[in-house]
């Protein structure tokens, strides 16, 4: 059986607003075990990770912002371009059309929804309009085949639209209920509403949803990531909620995954200073639990861009440990096994970081290790597009990690990093892949591509303009 059907598939959602998607195989497995079999993330069985690039503000027929997902396919060799797909609202099987605003694409997610063995792509549109109600947002899922993404499409809006709601803008996608077929959690508004896998989900053009309120919640839902906290074999789900302001106080919790899907049943939650933080997940220490690292992105009095982890435990959530090492501004960006160690890599991303000539906003990512005591902040080191090494070069206003991804391309068993660029070109955009390594990644066999690379929309499209999501 595919890994993707032994195994949940989750999201680790960086806030998603948007972009670049891979997948990568699950943290806590053994680099051998992981190199023999399929990786997540293969939408035409042939055994290679692909990615998927968000470009939400992309005009399509003429219509700006309409937005656009577009797909390169891994090879033995890794991401390549020369095989490729674009996806937008006009193409066949797609539903609905494009129009102004849609940003079709401002999310993507990956998983085997329908458990046929190939991942299929799961994209918002958080601009859409449902019939009257502008910027009520939308999901759509194209189901993978032998051969690459298929014609077969469903698109599904909440059950109440709601004006600038932007339903579709965070995704997460995990085995909540353990059948072998990812469901899909969509978080807006004071809910999280979960689109359950099925065998037949292609041939349910309106799915049925289970809304559930994250602890902590009431007035409004953040950032949502999938992760099998407890090692039960359940994907659970962890989130960001608030019960006033977003300014105000937030909440960090997990819903527990069961084999009746996720329930309102808590395994542990804490309160945040802010609601705006991103959360990612991944198995830091390697024992076979999902953690989760909270960023302080912005300024927080003494916790001024703190790093914390929340160690997976049997029990749930445990308590916090925060970072002992330098601050890092920024975003936390994904958790992938970037050396093949058999401990997810945090990645950490600042988009406002310099240039080499001093000009503002080139941006940086950070590698921090896993280790079984946690974050390595002794190993930590930084990628720009200057680093040695790396394709390309940085320059200012390149918001270079807007989007930041891990997936393994070429099946060598080792995640590979993906990494955003939006600003790049006047906001073309662009798109880094640095291959993972024994050594994480080294900047060695990395490649740099645009739209005009895949002969996709170029102006103004800022390709890769924010992270999708990693499945496991």
């Amino acid at each position: 059986m595919r890994r993707q059907r032994m195994l949940a598939a989750c999201a680790t959602a960086l806030a998603v607003t948007g972009g670049v998607l891979l997948v990568a195989g699950p943290a806590q497995a053994q680099p051998e075990l992981r190199a023999a079999a399929d990786p997540a993330g293969d939408f035409d069985g042939d055994g290679f990770g692909d990615l998927a690039v968000g470009a939400p503000e992309g005009t399509i027929a003429g219509f700006a912002k309409a937005g656009y997902v577009s797909v390169a396919y891994g090879t033995a060799q890794g991401v390549r371009t020369t095989r490729h797909k674009g996806i937008t609202q006009r193409t066949a099987g797609i539903p609905g059309t494009p129009e102004a605003g849609d940003r079709f694409g401002s999310a993507t997610a990956v998983g085997d929804v329908d458990g046929d063995g190939y991942a299929d792509l799961v994209i918002g549109a958080g601009g859409e309009a449902i019939g009257s109600v502008k910027g009520a947002g939308s999901v759509t899922v194209v189901f993978g085949a032998k051969g690459g993404l298929s014609a077969d499409a469903i698109a599904f809006h909440a059950p109440t639209p709601t004006a600038r709601q932007a339903f579709g803008d965070k995704l997460a996608v995990g085995d909540f209920d353990h059948d072998g077929r990812a469901d899909i959690a969509v978080a807006a508004g004071t809910k999280v509403h979960v689109v359950k896998g099925a065998a037949h989900l292609r041939d349910t053009p309106k799915p049925a949803m289970k809304a559930l309120t994250p602890p902590g919640g009431g007035a409004g839902t953040g950032r949502i990531a999938a992760a099998d906290v407890n090692g039960d074999g359940y994907q659970d789900l962890a989130t960001v909620a608030y019960a006033d302001d977003a300014a105000d106080e937030g909440t960090l919790g997990v819903l527990a995954g069961s084999a009746t899907g996720l329930t309102g049943t808590t395994l542990g939650k804490t309160g945040l200073p802010f609601a705006g933080y991103s959360i990612v997940a991944g198995d830091v220490t390697g024992d076979g639990k999902d953690d989760i690292v909270v960023d302080t992105s912005f300024s927080d009095g003494p916790d001024d861009f703190l790093l914390r982890m929340f160690p997976g435990t049997a029990s749930g959530m445990g308590a916090g440990v925060t970072y002992e090492g330098e601050a890092q501004p920024g975003r936390a960006g994904v958790l992938a096994d970037l050396d093949g160690d058999g401990h997810a890599d945090l990645v950490t991303a600042d988009t406002t970081a310099t240039d080499p000539d001093g000009f503002n906003n080139a941006g940086a990512v950070t590698v921090v290790p896993g280790a079984d005591s946690g974050l390595d902040a002794q190993g930590a080191r930084t990628i720009t597009l200057a680093t040695p090494g790396v394709t390309g070069s940085s320059e200012g206003n390149d918001l270079f990690g807007s989007a930041v991804a891990a997936g393994d391309y070429d099946a060598d068993g080792t995640a590979d990093l993906t990494v955003g660029a939006p600003g790049k070109y006047l906001g073309t955009g662009a798109v880094s892949v640095i291959p993972g390594s024994a050594d994480g990644p080294t900047g060695k066999g990395s490649i740099l591509f645009t739209p005009e690379d895949l002969d996709h929309p170029a102006a103004k499209a800022r390709f890769g303009s924010a992270l999708g999501a990693t499945t496991r």
